[in-house]
């Protein structure tokens, strides 16, 4: 009877095949599963820096919304600090503007040039302790030196004629900067509100601030006597991945990076 089976030398072929082909497969996997990190991080971090820039770019182009004089700075400026709509930080990687960003009320009563009083529909949201400024409906802009109950008295007098509806902003000095946050590199915002800075973005490794001028110069550094002149803010930001990619990393550090450039024109400035 003759009986055919495999012999040592043909199994031994089969799984050196075997293991070549499992190699193959391994490896493919490996590098595709590699490539798909990278990208999921690359786009983590392309969307983080456009969330960023993009609420910034809102924020910095309504600097100066409200009607914002110098009698409503005074010689101390907006919470003792901020004289002007733009203020640059002199490093140029921070700057904090002024401006009517909420409108968490309205006026209950129609509220007449000359006087100092107003009567909104609900004053909690305005109720912060001692800075305390608003905008009523984007045409001029106060202090508020009192509140009671929804009367709220001013520390100047209406200029003009308001009607019942009429939206009452909220004025905010808003600083964006860079600095640490729970160990990473972060675009940071403050309200000035009391909170301190706040994480907008991570891993953001450089934030640069130029300004564009009403003579059509850009400048680094802007005097203190010019921070009125001011009518663009050209934001230079670069964004890094969380984690390195050792492919990168036997050339340099490892790190992925972006960098995004927005020229923001202040609106509320440019006819000034």
């Amino acid at each position: 009877m003759n009986r055919k089976g495999m012999t040592l030398i043909e199994l031994l072929v089969a799984l050196t095949i075997s293991g070549i082909l499992v190699a193959g497969v391994y490896r493919t996997f490996v590098s595709q599963q590699h490539t798909y990190t990278v990208q999921e991080q690359v786009v983590d971090m392309q969307q983080n820096v456009r969330l960023a820039i993009n609420r910034m770019t809102r924020e910095l182009r309504m600097a100066g919304y409200g009607r914002m004089d110098a009698a409503f700075f005074g010689a101390d400026g907006v919470h003792g600090i901020y004289k002007h709509v733009v203020n640059p930080g002199g490093d140029g990687k921070s700057v904090t503007v002024v401006g009517g960003y909420q409108a968490p009320t309205t006026l209950s009563a129609n509220a007449l040039a000359g006087s100092n009083t107003i009567q909104v529909s609900d004053a909690t949201p305005l109720d912060i302790g001692s800075k305390q400024y608003i905008s009523v409906n984007g045409l001029e802009s106060h202090r508020i030196k009192k509140i009671t109950g929804n009367q709220i008295e001013l520390f100047s007098n209406l200029t003009t004629d308001h009607l019942a509806g009429e939206p009452v902003f909220l004025i905010m000095a808003i600083t964006y900067s860079i600095g640490a946050f729970e160990g990473k590199s972060a675009l940071l915002r403050d309200d000035n509100l009391g909170l301190g800075p706040q994480p907008v973005a991570e891993n953001i490794e450089s934030l640069r601030f130029r300004y564009v001028m009403n003579t059509g110069e850009t400048l680094d550094v802007v005097p203190a006597v010019r921070f009125d002149d001011i009518r663009m803010i050209e934001v230079n930001i670069v964004a890094r991945t969380d984690r390195t990619d050792p492919e990168l990393a036997k050339v340099g550090d490892g790190f992925r990076r972006r960098t995004l450039t927005s020229n923001i024109q202040l609106r509320n400035l440019l006819f000034l």
